[in-house]
């Protein structure tokens, strides 16, 4: 449990204070943790927003356009559920990099970075990679058109 929970930031909406108290009061972040939680709570708050709008009123997110020209009309929904579902992923996302131990005190794995560019197989001396028995999809590949 936090000693003492830092107060969540002004510009929080109720959704992003909630979720600010709920995580701070169980508790003691570092100060990544800190900008990590306050990234979810603003990706909480943008998301109460857009559910907002997808069970709201229909013009803000759907609009009929009448083309003069042609008589026709138009359908051109906004893509409020594209972004919900994006900012629903950068959420879970956010919550899962905070790395918070759950009931068993156990944090979750850590990941590694990127794991860089692997090194070739080198063959045995005075053989080529294909007479060695490992043949690559480059070479493969220069095989093939060069009709080998």
């Amino acid at each position: 449990m936090a000693a003492t929970s830092p107060r969540a930031p002004q510009e929080l909406g109720p959704g992003g204070k909630a979720l600010w108290r709920a995580i701070t009061k169980d508790y003691e972040l570092n100060a990544v943790q800190q900008v990590q939680l306050v990234e979810a709570c603003r990706a909480k708050d943008r998301l109460d927003k857009l559910d907002l709008i997808l069970r709201g009123d229909a013009d803000t997110w759907v609009d009929l356009v009448h083309r003069t020209q042609t008589e026709d009309y138009e359908i051109r929904i906004d893509d409020a559920l594209a972004k919900a579902n994006a900012t629903g992923n950068l959420l879970k996302q956010l919550l899962a990099a905070l790395r918070l131990p759950d009931e068993e005190g156990k944090k979750p794995q850590q990941r590694g970075g990127a794991r860089g560019s692997y090194k070739p197989t080198a063959a045995p001396s005075g053989k080529t990679a294909a007479s060695s028995g490992k043949v690559s999809s480059l070479d493969r590949a220069r095989a093939a058109k060069s009709g080998a």
